[in-house]
């Protein structure tokens, strides 16, 4: 028997979806740029991949982990700008390698967590 997705997995899918939606009004807008219509495609595709996931798998846990409040999703500067892109440059990008791209890109965000900077050495920050 099938576990039923997660409420982040929900979540998760429905920002895609959200993004995909996005993106095919950049395609009116910029109508001779198809790239726009292939991300939509990918996202859409890519939402449906993560609704079949195990909701414990260990790349979906990290991301709720590092890019979630609570169970939404809400990502930070780096997993938006990848999740706006996806396939729009390389159309080849599979959805396994694209998940744990996120989650790379969630530990990226989260790390500098207003830190603008990045990190700094200890004793340096003035913020802390």
């Amino acid at each position: 028997m099938e576990e039923e997705p997660s409420s982040f997995q929900r979540s998760l899918a429905a920002f895609c979806r959200a993004t995909a939606d996005w993106r095919r009004r950049k395609a009116e807008e910029y109508d001779r740029d198809a790239r726009n219509l292939r991300t939509a495609v990918a996202l859409d595709e890519f939402a449906d991949f993560v609704l079949t996931l195990p909701p414990d798998d260990h790349r979906l846990r990290n991301l709720q982990r590092l890019a979630a409040t609570g169970d939404e999703f809400t990502p930070d500067q780096r997993v938006l700008y990848e999740l706006g892109r996806f396939r729009f440059h390389h159309p080849e990008v599979g959805f396994e390698p694209f998940l744990e791209t996120l989650v790379t890109l969630a530990e990226a965000d989260r790390g500098e967590a207003g830190r603008f900077g990045g990190r700094m050495p200890e004793g340096d920050d003035p913020w802390r």
